[in-house]
């Protein structure tokens, strides 16, 4: 009969002594390697001589690879220690759609992606550094080719297609030479700093077959003037 109450005793407390609920008081702070918290919850100073990354983690091999904490190094400049938040399946930042203020505000130097991609409404980016599905305004958009600016077609080696040549091309494809047809760019879309550079090409090619023209043109007019003047002449000599 003793061993009986004794064996249930044991269970009874061990069963509560297991899943207890701590609490603290209502007022005050509480100090994680500090013995002066100056918050709801204080860790140890950044300068107590003491590199290793604090926080809060969930347990794991790696600690640090889940969990919200400071990295590790001294607080020193150039590295000062900064605030990691990692979770390796993910992370979620989820602030509502209430309120007028539900959303997520990055203050200080501005928002920096070491690597990985950007989705903006989309979650497959198509390996593209950022992906965005709508769209997009901006008061100035600079971009920087890797290619040669087509001032190479006022060069006197450059050979640009005869106006012949190019409405053969029209009839046959249906588009300028050198320019994506219709269903290449809904396939494919357009690199803003390429197709600005072809158009740009196109733009000097018409430029030139506007000179020749206007050359041609003058000499036109020049042979008229001639051809008047040599009317008037025989004119002339016919009524006399």
């Amino acid at each position: 009969m003793k061993s009986i109450f004794l064996f249930s005793f044991l269970f009874i407390f061990f069963k509560f002594s297991s899943a207890q609920t701590n609490t603290f008081p209502e007022t005050g702070n509480v100090g994680i390697g500090t013995t002066n918290p100056t918050a709801k919850i204080s860790f140890n100073n950044l300068n107590d001589a003491s590199n290793n990354p604090d926080g809060i983690t969930w347990y794991n091999p790696r600690p640090t690879a889940y969990g919200i904490h400071r990295t590790a190094g001294p607080w020193i400049e150039p590295s000062y220690q900064q605030l990691r938040l990692g979770w390796e399946t993910g992370i979620i930042l989820d602030p509502g759609s209430l309120y007028g203020n539900s959303y997520v505000d990055v203050q200080g130097a501005g928002l920096r992606v070491t690597s990985g991609n950007v989705g903006i409404g989309t979650l497959n980016t198509k390996g593209y550094k950022l992906a965005v599905a709508g769209n997009v305004v901006a008061e100035a958009v600079t971009v920087k080719l890797q290619g040669n600016w087509p001032d190479y077609v006022f060069t006197k080696s450059y050979q640009f297609p005869s106006l012949q040549e190019i409405e053969k091309h029209i009839k046959e494809k249906g588009h300028l030479p050198g320019i994506p047809s219709a269903a290449e760019v809904k396939a494919n879309g357009i690199d803003l700093g390429e197709m600005n550079a072809k158009l740009l090409q196109k733009i000097e090619e018409l430029t030139l077959h506007l000179i020749k023209m206007e050359k041609k043109n003058e000499r036109q007019e020049l042979l008229n003037q001639q051809y008047q003047s040599e009317i008037n002449k025989l004119k002339s000599r016919m009524d006399k």
